[in-house]
Order: C-alpha cells, then sequence, then structure tokens
C-alpha cells in the first residue's frame, strides 16, 4: 500500500528561510524512511557520510566529519500534550533562541556552550516523531540552510497510526 506523505513546517520556518544563505546545490541529498514507524526525512550525503539506523528501524543516526549530528526517531507518546518533551528540550539549552509550537508540534533551537541545537517534533496519533540537529556554533553558515531544509523535509503520513 503506497502511502501519502505530507509535509510539516511550521510557519517560523519561512522567516529563518529569508534569513539563510541557500545550501550548495553540489551537495547530493538522500531521503531515509522509517519502515518500522512511517515517517522520513532527507540530509545531504557528502555532509552525512557516516550513518546508523536502529536495529527496529525507529532511528538513524547521522555524523559528519566535523562533529555535527542529526538524529531522527519516532518514540510511543501517549501523553495529552507536548509540554514535557518542550520543557526537556528548552532546558538543554543556555540560550533559546526560537520557539514554535502547535497542538501538535513543537521547534526548540538555540546554543548549549559552543553548540547549536535544533529540535522539530511532531505527534501523529500516539508516536511522537523528532528529529535533532547538532553542530558546532562556528559552522553555523554552513549547517544553518541545512538545518532548514532538513526541518521543511520531515515528513509523516496522514494515515499513520
Amino acid at each position: 500500500m503506497k502511502r501519502k506523505f505530507r509535509a510539516m513546517a511550521p510557519p517560523v520556518l519561512a522567516l529563518a528561510a529569508s534569513l539563510m544563505p541557500p545550501v550548495a546545490k553540489a551537495d547530493e541529498w538522500a531521503t531515509w524512511q522509517s519502515e518500522a514507524f512511517p515517517f522520513s526525512i532527507c540530509y545531504p550525503t557528502d555532509t552525512f557520510p557516516q550513518r546508523r539506523v536502529s536495529e527496529t528501524g525507529h532511528a538513524i543516526a547521522l555524523e559528519s566529519k566535523d562533529s555535527a549530528q542529526l538524529i531522527a526517531g519516532s518514540i510511543e507518546y501517549t501523553r495529552e500534550t507536548l509540554a514535557e518533551p518542550l520543557r526537556i528540550e528548552q532546558e538543554r539549552l543556555t540560550h533559546v533562541a526560537l520557539i514554535g509550537r502547535g497542538e501538535n508540534w513543537f521547534v526548540v533551537s538555540g546554543t548549549r556552550v559552543d553548540q547549536a541545537l535544533y529540535t522539530k517534533a511532531v505527534r501523529v496519533g500516539d508516536r511522537l516523531i523528532a528529529l535533532r540537529f547538532r553542530y558546532p556554533e562556528s559552522l553555523a553558515a554552513k549547517y544553518a540552510p541545512i538545518v532548514e531544509r532538513v526541518a521543511e523535509c520531515l515528513k509523516v503520513p496522514e494515515d499513520a497510526y
């Protein structure tokens, strides 16, 4: 059965996109799709040559040669609101730059020491699908446009779960 996917792009990303330089066209992008818990993300293959997928197929971890990391996964989540995971993500940061939220999603970004952190989470039924991006703050010019594109291409099926 073929599933229909929808992009989850909060309005706050449009503002961020207007402030960021375009991603280099030389990068080739791939899409990884979880078979166990249908969602997908895209990522630049040249930037993230190291890739690990969980045994259950619910998560992927990507690492770059300059210590950036992208993790995406799905977990069971049955609480009524997203208040708790949002609070946890905020507490990870020493400086919060952006918080965006809706009924079934949130975005948090900022810094912790010398690392930039970005988290996007979407609730789909009884699952929480999230991606977390971490990179050295000194490499913001390189990674900010990649974060923006990865966040825009997080997709979950409309009929999932």
